[in-house]
């Protein structure tokens, strides 16, 4: 059996701001972004992993680095699991979204399974690239970090519970929250799901983070 720790990035400075970043807004860790990616390393200092996975983007590789600075490791990227690609939204407030395209801003908050961002990705697409990935990746024999993004990680999710994809909102996922799977020969057991203790005051008001 191999353990896989999904785990959403910590905070960035475009989610400061309440803005949509996607693929091609990629910004930094803001300042309790960094200290949220601290916790996360002093929690893995006891746990032992076998290879670290990310997301090629900034608030990925960033996060996952301060845990293999901790663990004397490498971080790998792995594109099939990057931010699903949110077009024209990328870089501009929710606010904006939600004036401009109000109609897709509605569909995207209750049928996510339904919506395709403009000059972006469907997001059936996301879903489809990310199951693929999972399927193979599922069948490591290395207990596992992976620190992606909250659309991937509730794609995943998704798919370990059989669960609709409009159903994805159902839960939250602060910034460095932890899901863990266990994956034997491919079948996966959710054991837990964004469990942030280790943030403790570093928790965030998720409703300011554009989702």
């Amino acid at each position: 059996m191999a353990t896989i720790y999904l785990v959403r990035h910590a905070e960035s400075i475009a989610n400061t701001q309440g803005t949509y970043q996607g693929i091609t807004y990629d910004t930094d860790l803001s300042e309790a972004g960094k200290q949220q990616a601290e916790a996360l390393a002093r929690l893995f200092d006891s746990v032992e992993i076998g290879q670290i996975i990310a997301s090629p983007l900034k608030r990925t590789m960033q996060t996952a680095a301060f845990v293999a600075r901790a663990k004397d490791m490498e971080v790998f990227a792995e594109r099939q699991i990057i931010e699903t690609n949110h077009g024209q939204w990328e870089g501009k407030h929710k606010d904006e979204i939600r004036r401009t395209w109000s109609r897709l801003y509605r569909k995207w908050q209750r049928f996510p399974s339904s919506t395709k961002f403009p000059d972006g990705e469907h997001f059936l697409e996301t879903q489809k690239r990310v199951v693929i990935w999972w399927r193979e990746f599922s069948q490591t024999e290395k207990d596992s970090l992976v620190v992606s993004h909250d659309n991937i990680i509730r794609v995943i999710v998704a798919k370990i519970l059989n669960m609709k994809l409009n159903r994805i909102w159902k839960f939250h996922l602060q910034p460095t929250a932890i899901t863990q799977i266990n994956s034997t020969n491919g079948t996966s057991a959710l054991v837990r799901l964004g469990d942030s203790k280790h943030l403790e005051d570093l928790s965030v008001n998720l409703s300011m983070h554009a989702l």
